[in-house]
């Protein structure tokens, strides 16, 4: 198919120079220019014919010549202009018809406009409506049509070199545009980026910081303790260090291998481990409890596949909401539901501690937290709620589709 691709890429354009003219003659081109030659021999010989005379070897060769000129149009415009438009005065000099023959000049002019700067185009239709008008005005122009030579100018070439101009700007515009549209999805993906390593550092030195605290207040009394605290300490950085790795695993430059301390399951042979999910919440929760704050766990209905996408949007609520527990709530306890319906996934974290909101809308002093979270709910499809529990404390609730399609796409 690649291969397929490709031809059909040289046929079209013979290879693009970085403005998008080719470099070199395509295929399709040499077709085009052979058409339009044979219908300008044939129409030159019809119009001969009428008047009772016939297209001899001389004028057969000048049709060709020009139409030769236009295999080049998009390769060297320029130049195909000046051999087209030489052999067509040249045709016309020696007494044939206007008509036939005049199509080529016009497809010259149209190229040189639609591959060419705006100036340089310019001046080249400034030089072939100058030379043209000095030979009709040297020859009389017998033969031109009964609009006039001026009027005749202005039709096969001002109008031509016009289209090619408004061609030459619509590409230009379009190509703006997909440039935007690239560059709005390179911001969207560094915005990911960002939510991901937020929400992996943020919780991480969250339970670190918590497990520190642990560790030095029994560090004399529970030796043992403090230990555990430690270990806990050590492989949760682990674990947060294969996440980034991970998440910034499509930036060019990423190191091949695994850490020190890679958790199993890793992706064969990449060394990475595959992308959390709402399988590994026990993960976190036990986290959170090793820290010293007791955290219950529900699952409820049957556990069901989901997309990749809604998987990790659950497993990163999770995590930044149990993270704003242990940074801000004071809570004595928290507790997580995941509970699986036959069209969504709803995930709950509530705690009994006293954090409220800030101006934000966000848990007093969490910064971006709960916006983060409403972005990865919306993000799929689905809503997050986050408010002052029914008994007191504090509810993060987010309902997730299992099918990640806005809510405005699905039928």
């Amino acid at each position: 198919m690649e291969r397929v691709a490709a031809w059909r890429a040289a046929l079209v354009s013979g290879g693009a120079r970085p403005g998008g003219r080719p470099w070199r003659v395509a295929p399709l081109d040499v077709l085009f220019a052979a058409v339009l030659g044979v219908l300008a021999a044939l129409g030159s010989a019809s119009a001969l014919t009428e008047r009772g005379l016939r297209l001899d070897a001389a004028g057969c060769a000048l049709v060709g010549v020009a139409a030769a000129g236009l295999v080049a149009r998009r390769a060297w415009p320029l130049a195909a202009l000046a051999v087209t438009f030489a052999a067509t005065i040249a045709f016309l000099a020696r007494g044939h018809p206007y008509a036939p023959v005049l199509e080529l000049t016009s497809v010259a002019v149209y190229s040189a406009a639609a591959w060419r700067p705006e100036r340089v185009s310019a001046a080249a239709l400034a030089a072939v409506t100058a030379a043209y008008l000095s030979f009709s005005s040297w020859t009389g122009a017998p033969d031109a049509p009964e609009m006039g030579v001026p009027a005749l100018a202005a039709l096969w070439l001002v109008a031509p070199w016009t289209a090619g101009v408004a061609v030459r700007a619509y590409r230009r515009v379009r190509t703006r545009a997909a440039e935007a549209e690239r560059l709005g999805h390179v911001q969207e993906e560094r915005l990911r980026m960002a939510r991901e390593v937020h929400d992996i550092v943020g919780h991480s030195l969250a339970v670190i910081n918590m497990q520190a605290g642990v560790a030095l207040h029994v560090l004399h009394r529970r030796p043992e303790r403090a230990e555990q605290s430690l270990q806990a300490m050590r492989e949760l950085s682990a674990q947060a260090l294969e996440e980034l790795r991970v998440a910034l695993r499509s930036l060019p430059g990423t190191l091949p291998g695994t850490l020190p301390g890679t958790l199993p399951g890793t992706l064969p042979g990449t060394g990475l481990a595959p992308v959390p999910g709402l399988d590994r919440v026990p993960e976190i929760v036990e986290a959170v409890r090793r820290g010293g704050l007791p955290v219950d766990l529900v699952v409820e209905g049957t556990r069901r596949r989901v997309p990749a996408a809604v998987d990790l949007a659950g497993y990163r609520i999770v995590q930044e909401s149990l993270t704003n527990v242990v940074r801000h709530a004071g809570a004595a306890r928290a507790k997580v539901r995941v509970a699986y319906g036959p069209e969504t996934v709803s995930v709950t974290v509530t705690d009994d501690g006293t954090g409220g909101l800030g101006h934000d809308g966000d848990r007093q002093g969490s910064g971006h937290g709960l916006p983060g979270m409403r972005e990865r709910a919306a993000s799929v499809g689905g809503t997050l709620e986050a408010g002052p529990g029914p008994g007191g404390g504090f509810r993060v609730l987010a309902v997730l589709p299992r099918d990640p399609r806005p809510a405005g796409d699905r039928i």
